[in-house]
């Protein structure tokens, strides 16, 4: 509530542990770390106080929305019984803080590194409130993510990494130009929005559209920061390497995707913000996401085998000797069993 966010942001955010201790970040102060409103340069303390005077949206960008969360999560716990009855409960936590400080800051910066740190406190703390509530050894938790992140492009571009901001506003005139000169249809392009080309479909329908589709692949390949561009209509036999292949036929949704899909070289990614960074691609930085899992039943071990997070319901599943979902497209992670 109000009080407890005015409460949490009235001191200002400094580093929990000695800034000198911060050794898996970069140095403070970098030019491509955002600001808060008012603050003329990103460095350590952080007047939270007057940022969320100034516009409240910025709590979001602090360490101190998943202490919020955390509050309401055990606020669930003592008032709702759970743990308490016959069936299992679940509780699902989304600690949005780590996305909007990785946003604002990049990933390798003090405040990521310190939101990290504060929020690895804040869950061993409510883990030994689930062994007073519920009883150790009578849960069962997993913590995992929902993407990663790329570099900041400063970061990259200072250590010498190809990286660049992609902007595809001009490619949509382009594009449109290309589509009239040869086809003879206006504004053939709606938008391109999500690395998808979008057409606008009734204007395709007096052509023949697997060209005009064609003609755009062959235009997009040759730009900047492009890797791949393919007709979602023939993924199949586009010369794309199979994983990525795969990610994109996964993703396509008829009715909700775009009708070109387009891949950039890696280091690259669409941003008009100089600052911060962003996700969104289908490279080892953007989908590599971490899964632990600790508690009832789960033993000390690990894999570096792939798993996918599609995977956690048909695990939590099985490990409570249930049916899964009936759309559970995933597989149980064995070594969890073990």
């Amino acid at each position: 509530n109000q009080k407890q966010i005015e409460k949490l942001v009235a001191n200002g955010w400094t580093t929990l542990y000695p800034i000198n201790t911060y050794q898996q970040s970069d140095s403070d102060a970098k030019a491509y770390e955002g600001l808060f409103p008012d603050e003329k340069s990103p460095v350590f303390p952080h007047d939270t106080k007057a940022a969320y005077a100034k516009s409240r949206s910025s709590f979001r960008n602090t360490p101190f929305g998943n202490t919020l969360t955390l509050n309401f999560a055990i606020e669930a716990l003592n008032n709702c019984g759970l743990g308490k009855g016959n069936t299992t409960d679940f509780l699902a936590i989304s600690f949005a803080s780590t996305d909007y400080v990785g946003h604002m800051f990049g990933v390798n910066s003090i405040e990521i590194e310190d939101t990290y740190l504060r929020l690895d406190r804040e869950l061993g703390a409510f883990l030994k409130t689930l062994d007073a509530k519920v009883g150790k050894g009578q849960w069962i938790a997993f913590l995992t993510a929902d993407h990663g992140a790329a570099h900041a492009i400063g970061y990259m571009q200072d250590h010498k990494l190809p990286a660049d901001y992609w902007n595809a506003t001009s490619l949509v005139d382009s594009l449109n130009r290309i589509i009239n000169s040869k086809f003879g249809v206006t504004n053939a392009v709606r938008s391109i929005a999500n690395y998808q080309v979008n057409f606008d479909l009734n204007k395709v329908t007096t052509v023949d559209f697997t060209a005009v589709k064609q003609t755009a692949v062959d235009f997009l390949q040759r730009q900047p920061g492009i890797s791949f561009a393919v007709d979602m209509a023939n993924a199949n036999n586009a010369p794309v390497p199979e994983k990525i292949k795969a990610m994109m036929i996964n993703d396509y949704s008829f009715k909700r995707s775009g009708q070109i899909q387009i891949v950039l070289n890696p280091g690259f990614y669409e941003g008009y913000s100089k600052t911060g960074t962003t996700h969104g691609t289908w490279n080892p930085y953007d989908t590599h996401i971490p899964l632990i899992w600790y508690g009832w039943g789960i033993k000390h071990g690990d894999t570096s085998r792939e798993v996918y997070m599609t995977d956690i319901a048909a695990t939590l599943a099985a490990l409570l000797h249930i049916q899964m979902p009936n759309g559970c497209i995933g597989k149980v992670i064995e070594e969890v069993k073990k």
